[in-house]
């Protein structure tokens, strides 16, 4: 799926077609710092910000949008119900906490 392709699902949903796998969103919210008021946000009136998307499974897609610089928020999300999107998890990925560590060899 392209992101245009996206955008024209997204013209005929409305807030109530948002369903998320509610223990499991919630709980990744909490980690997160992020509301679900904010995903539904960027689902339907920030789609400008969709940097990426993957096609993971049939119907169930990765979705990346652009938060700052280098911070992005990534959604998976199923398309299985008819016009319903179902928000599968959430997550904000900062590749400050991702560095690569590298190791130290020691002199012998």
């Amino acid at each position: 799926m392209e992101i245009k392709d996206f955008q024209k699902l997204i013209i005929n949903i409305s807030e109530d077609d948002i369903e998320f796998d509610d223990p499991h969103v919630t709980k990744r919210c909490k980690e997160n710092n992020i509301t679900k008021e904010i995903i539904v946000k960027y689902l339907l009136h920030d789609v400008n910000k969709l940097s990426k998307i993957i096609e993971d499974r049939p119907k169930v897609y990765k979705l990346y949008f652009k938060i700052s610089g280098k911070r992005q928020l990534k959604l998976i999300i199923d398309l299985f119900k008819y016009e319903k999107i179902m928000v599968r998890t959430v997550k904000i990925l900062n590749p400050k906490l991702f560095k690569k560590i590298k190791l130290v060899k020691r002199r012998r």
